[in-house]
């Protein structure tokens, strides 16, 4: 049965050579920044994100429970796109003239959103016109983030004067704030997104600014920026994909990741940590499809690799070796790219085609239905209907979310679902 399996998931993965993805251009420079976006979503919260994904620049939205009911979609897409999802409260009222139990369910409508998108809970807040009294603070469980960049975008409506606003007033560790409902702040919040990363910043979420800067961030107490005074941790050192495991129980793959840590599918990270919420690289999905399929460590060990950056001692040799054995993943210029990441709609292709392999499901009658079917690229559209059809990948709330990038906890889930077929 275990031969069985590795032939069969051989047979699969052999018509798999397109889906190498290009190296990252840009590694961590130590200047962080952090933009965020509120009072949507909008009409043009969508082609805000297309462009952050193009630019691989996550971002914060908080967002306002009235115009978030009307936009399940992209609260979804926020989500699964790896920005942060957070509250700008229910009515965009000013938080310091309500009573308790106002301000207490201004919070609650928009967390309930919150959380049905997939979201934290609970959420980072920016109250209403940056106003927090000591009633608005005592009534919070979570971090209340200001601004120190204001381009007054709601004021100028002109893209050029956003742009060179946020610009002439961004230093390293500052926290942007834009709307995402005018147009003209959208266009001028890209255009300086692109200065700035010319200029050598890292856009990331508001939570993992504060984290990579060594704060850890209390109830009530009111942020506007993280600079440098020390500290400086990198993604790995900070945690990618923040999840609190105190609460892992409660994540919603859980069965799943215990399934895959118990059968060594899925590995802890190197301080302990399972890390659900992290994107997954192509290392290290060949890694955890090899072992689901019964390849270990001693496959033809220490012989040369083919590859420049994979060493024949690599833990990550004998998985890649019988990938390329396999006719799986050829590289790109003598490279294996291991750290790339996956996205949701190249995974959706790869279980398809291994469905398709083992005989249990037809690409031919399979179709797609999702309300982003558009944004699923032209190749994937098959193998993403299969998958749905399948059981094996879902979506949010309606939508697929093909440019998402895999996480070690859906990763677990398509593992766990295999393992039942």
């Amino acid at each position: 049965m275990k031969q069985k399996r590795i032939f069969r998931t051989a047979l699969a993965l052999f018509l798999l050579l397109a889906l190498c993805i290009p190296a990252s251009a840009a590694g961590f420079t130590g200047k962080l920044i952090a933009i965020t976006f509120d009072d949507g979503p909008g009409a043009y919260t969508a082609m805000l994100l297309d462009e952050l994904a193009a630019r691989d620049v996550k971002a914060t939205f908080f967002v306002s429970g009235y115009r978030a009911k009307g936009y399940p979609e992209t609260l979804g897409r926020i989500v699964a796109e790896g920005h942060q999802l957070a509250s700008h409260t229910q009515n965009h009222e000013n938080l310091n003239t309500l009573s308790s139990s106002k301000i207490a369910s201004e919070i609650s409508q928009t967390q309930e959103l919150i959380t049905a998108a997939g979201g934290d809970n609970p959420a980072y807040i920016r109250p209403p016109y940056g106003n927090a009294n000591q009633t608005v603070r005592n009534a919070v469980q979570v971090p209340l983030i200001n601004w120190s960049v204001d381009p007054e975008d709601w004021k100028y409506h002109n893209a050029d004067t956003v742009c060179r606003n946020i610009v002439s007033g961004s230093y390293d560790g500052a926290i942007i704030l834009v709307h995402d409902i005018y147009k003209t702040s959208v266009n001028g919040a890209l255009a300086a997104i692109d200065k700035l990363l010319a200029q050598g910043y890292e856009f990331v979420t508001v939570r993992d600014l504060l984290l990579r800067r060594g704060i850890r961030p209390e109830a009530g107490v009111m942020y506007y920026d993280a600079k440098n005074t020390g500290v400086n941790l990198d993604i790995d050192e900070a945690g990618s994909g923040y999840f609190d495991e105190s609460r892992l129980t409660e994540h919603w793959a859980y069965d799943a990741l215990e399934f895959c840590l118990k059968h060594g599918y899925l590995s802890y990270e190197e301080d302990g940590r399972v890390r659900p919420n992290k994107p997954i690289t192509r290392g290290e999905f060949v890694t955890s499809l090899a072992k689901f399929c019964g390849v270990d460590g001693s496959y033809k060990y220490y012989e040369y690799t083919g590859y420049r950056d994979i060493s024949a001692d690599s833990p990550l040799a004998p998985y890649v070796k019988w990938a390329r054995d396999a006719g799986l993943m050829d590289g790109s210029n003598g490279s294996f790219l291991p750290d790339d990441r996956l996205t949701r709609e190249q995974m959706a292709t790869v279980i398809a085609r291994y469905l398709t392999a083992l005989g249990l499901a037809s690409l031919e009658t399979a179709q797609t239905s999702y309300k982003d079917d558009a944004r699923i690229s032209a190749w994937a559209k098959a193998g993403v209907a299969l998958c749905t059809q399948e059981g094996i990948l879902q979506g949010s709330n309606g939508s697929f979310l093909p440019k998402g990038k895999l996480t070690r906890a859906q990763t677990a889930a398509i593992l766990y679902r295999l393992s039942e077929q």
